[in-house]
């Protein structure tokens, strides 16, 4: 009966890596496109309006709740189905070190247009710009993942003896919880939440249905609300994970995608203010 339920529910999984990161960059798109540009619109363009009598309150209010609600909701998408992908990651890759190493290398390369593009009133403010200190972008949030991975992995016991894995166990907790408390320490985006999302499926990848019922309590437990329709999107795209790699040519796109999307939404708020 279990086995005709696994394979029946096989014939759902059909999303590869690649399948899911494109859904996640869309989405992740969305989010910062509300967040860039249509909140510079909604402050700039659309309150003036609405101050000047050419837009009244309810279409201004509706703008301002669908950027706010729905787009921020789809944009929330994409960052589980990025760590979950981080985890699957970790597992395939034939070079750890270089994996980890290529994430650093793009939290840096990243964290300029980051700053520039969420947080330069306040770095201006701060006399800092274009660099603001007091948040830092979610490759660095990916690269403490993958150090927290590695560290499991490092502290893992094969020995039989008990006093030895409980050794093993509790210097592996110890490992999550003090990268954990460095990602909420240098604020990096999602912070801890993010480490716990990405421990949690690496530790029960051959358990599908429950790494997905550990994200919804992670979830709950780490923002003290209940799971969104968004998160539940979330969980049932990684319900269809077929498991399957797919295109690895679309590597680099991937890693670039962060910084470059960024940087042109940026872009064009500078020149909506030309235009405007």
């Amino acid at each position: 009966m279990i086995q005709l339920y696994r394979d029946k529910f096989k014939n759902f999984q059909i999303l590869s890596g690649v399948g899911i990161k494109s859904i996640a960059c869309v989405t992740m798109f969305i989010d910062h496109l509300s967040k860039i540009v249509l909140s510079w619109c909604t402050s700039t363009v659309w309150f003036p309006m609405y101050q000047n009598g050419i837009m009244n309150w309810e279409q201004f209010h509706y703008l301002d709740n669908f950027i706010r609600f729905p787009l921020h909701g789809i944009g929330s998408i994409a960052f589980p189905l990025f760590c979950f992908l981080l985890s699957e990651g970790f597992h395939y890759t034939g070079n750890r070190k270089h994996y980890i190493g290529r994430m650093l290398l793009f939290a840096f390369i990243s964290e300029i247009p980051f700053d520039i593009a969420f947080f330069h009133a306040y770095s201006k403010n701060a006399g800092s710009f274009p660099f603001y200190w007091e948040y830092q972008n979610v490759y660095f949030t990916l690269f403490l993942g993958l150090l927290c991975l590695l560290c499991i992995e490092k502290l893992r016991c094969n020995k039989e003896n008990f006093i030895d894995k409980m050794k093993s166990r509790l210097f592996q907790l110890l490992s999550v919880v003090t990268i954990f408390f460095i990602a909420e320490l240098i604020r990096c985006d999602y912070g801890g939440q993010g480490i716990l999302f990405i421990t949690s499926f690496y530790l029960l990848r051959q358990k599908r249905i429950c790494q997905v019922i550990a994200f919804l309590v992670v979830y709950m437990i780490t923002t003290g609300n209940q799971p969104t329709i968004y998160v539940f999107i979330s969980a049932i795209i990684i319900l269809f994970y077929s498991g399957k790699r797919g295109s690895i040519r679309t590597k680099s796109f991937f890693y670039w995608f962060y910084p470059v999307h960024i940087s042109v939404l940026y872009l064009s708020t500078l020149l909506l203010q030309i235009v405007m």
